[in-house]
């Protein structure tokens, strides 16, 4: 693309890149029911921290939420994502943990959950890791003899990784079912 083209769609791809970021599009911040706003951000485990995000979303049209109803909202959509249930379905997926619950067995359920969870990814991340190479060894006849013998020594590195990474996720899970034994869940 010629300079002159570039700059005609740079203002286009820069309110792209900042809209992606904002958590209301601005054009529907005069008509949120900030309580509502609350409830779904609460069930949805968020932090105080995202009214501001809110705020910066909506100050390009002049609107500021309405804190106290947004928090009023929050707290009560807390209670559905406070169960402890969800600490456990909420880290299996790998979603992140705000710190957003008083009772301490959520983020107890929710930590030894997530360390199974990251555990069983990083068991697939080297099997994928693994297997593109052992796939470029297979495929490849073009591979010069030193390149394929690094390939066949990454291939070694990594399944020892993926060895210690089998043992980190048994033990993981091992904590995750003893916790949920203490639990109760």
């Amino acid at each position: 693309m010629r300079h002159g083209g570039w700059a005609r769609w740079a203002p286009m791809a820069v309110a792209l890149l900042a809209g992606g970021c904002q958590t209301i599009a601005p054009e529907r911040c005069a008509g949120i029911d900030w309580h509502r706003q609350g409830v779904e951000d609460g069930r949805d485990g968020f932090g105080p921290s995202r009214l501001e995000r809110h705020r910066d979303a909506c100050a390009a049209v002049g609107v500021r939420p309405d804190a106290a109803a947004w928090e009023a909202g929050r707290i009560r959509g807390l209670d559905d994502y406070c169960r402890l249930p969800n600490a456990l379905e909420q880290a299996l997926r790998r979603h992140a943990y705000e710190g957003v619950c008083a009772d301490p067995r959520f983020a107890t359920l929710y930590q030894a959950a997530r360390r199974y969870a990251d555990a069983r990814q990083q068991v697939a991340d080297l099997d994928g890791q693994i297997d593109w190479r052992e796939r470029e060894l297979l495929t490849n006849r073009k591979l010069a003899d030193d390149r394929r013998a690094a390939l066949r020594a990454e291939v070694r590195s990594l399944q020892r990784q993926r060895e210690r990474a089998i043992a980190d996720r048994v033990d993981a899970n091992a904590a995750l079912e003893r916790t949920r034994l203490q639990l109760g869940v």
